[in-house]
């Protein structure tokens, strides 16, 4: 698609080469990914430079996987010399894709004085939520951490009194995640987000069932606390978040404020819009990304409808 948009620039690619690790469950789908790999190297042939690049996950024992994406690019030159720049998270974890987009966004809003071009920033996504619910998490980590770039002050004893609201995206299948993210962030109030609209239009009801005695009876929560916003539109996403954010911020200015932890359980396009929110607001108030990462992915079935979106992140459209 992007080859056929036209134009005589060059279509630079670069690959991530995900090493989860020889226990990893993801290596039984090895073959798919060299085919791929091999469909892109035909697309492109000369019209420009491919690189692979390796991504390891382990260092040790310790995970390292968000670090190593958010180090990527380091300078803003490895991106304005470029019009466009197009990441493609079809195929990316949250581990990776957050801390990527976060540092690629911070390094173009913040470029160097020489720099003059204004780089836009596109982030694709095939979006199939029937087939984000079946892709099973194997080997999920015991404990959830916040990703690098967002840890906010949640680790800080000095504010450990400050109330706690966590905004968890709620999907399919996610209950473990759910139990140990709430184990990490320890949340005085707990405000999930559900899709709806979506394209399956019992699709928020068949979750709060799925969630109903975690939520309701474990954790007593208050019907109104739920929010919804539209399945396919990252941005009213972040839009709810947001100004679900700034209402406990100022709510609790009085006490000292509080400290706001967001979650990603859903699909990867409304991940996005927690992403934006994150991105944003990490500034403005105490915030945080809270995570729980796995070994690798098992995926039963791969027959998908998915719909291209594209959101246009960064550049043009955004200049003042």
């Amino acid at each position: 698609m992007i080859l056929a948009a036209g134009g005589v620039g060059r279509r630079d690619v670069l690959g991530l080469d995900y090493d989860e690790g020889e226990a990893s469950p993801s290596l039984a789908y090895a073959q798919r990914v060299e085919d791929n790999w091999t469909r892109i190297g035909s697309a492109v042939q000369d019209r420009g430079t491919i690189e692979l690049r390796r991504l390891p996950f382990w260092s040790g024992t310790r995970r390292v996987g968000p670090l190593h994406a958010a180090n990527i690019f380091n300078l803003p030159e490895e991106l304005t010399r470029y019009d466009d720049v197009v990441i493609d998270i079809s195929a990316m974890p949250r581990g990776v894709y957050f801390p990527l987009i976060a540092r690629v966004l911070y390094l173009l809003d913040h470029p160097s004085e020489e720099t003059k071009r204004r780089t836009n920033l596109h982030v694709l996504v095939a979006d199939d939520p029937a087939l984000d619910a079946r892709i099973v998490e194997e080997g999920i980590d015991e404990t959830a951490s916040f990703l690098h770039s967002f840890e906010g002050s949640f680790s800080r004893e000095a504010t450990g009194q400050q109330p706690k609201v966590w905004i968890p995206l709620l999907g399919e299948s996610r209950i473990i995640q759910f139990d140990r993210i709430y184990d990490l962030v320890k949340p005085d109030e707990i405000c999930p987000v559900l899709p709806f609209p979506s394209k399956n239009p019992r699709r928020g009801d068949d979750i709060v069932l799925e969630y109903r005695d975690l939520l309701f009876d474990q954790h007593q929560l208050d019907p109104r606390s739920l929010m919804y916003a539209a399945e396919q539109n990252p941005f009213e996403v972040y839009r709810r978040i947001r100004k679900a954010s700034f209402h406990y911020r100022d709510t609790l200015r009085l006490i000292g404020g509080c400290k706001v932890a967001l979650s990603a359980l859903s699909s990867k396009l409304m991940s996005l819009g927690v992403l934006m929110v994150a991105y944003e607001l990490k500034p403005l108030l105490d915030i945080g990304l809270a995570h729980v990462e796995c070994r690798g992915y098992r995926v039963d079935n791969f027959e998908s409808v998915a719909e291209l979106f594209g959101l246009w992140l960064a550049g043009e459209c955004y200049a003042v």
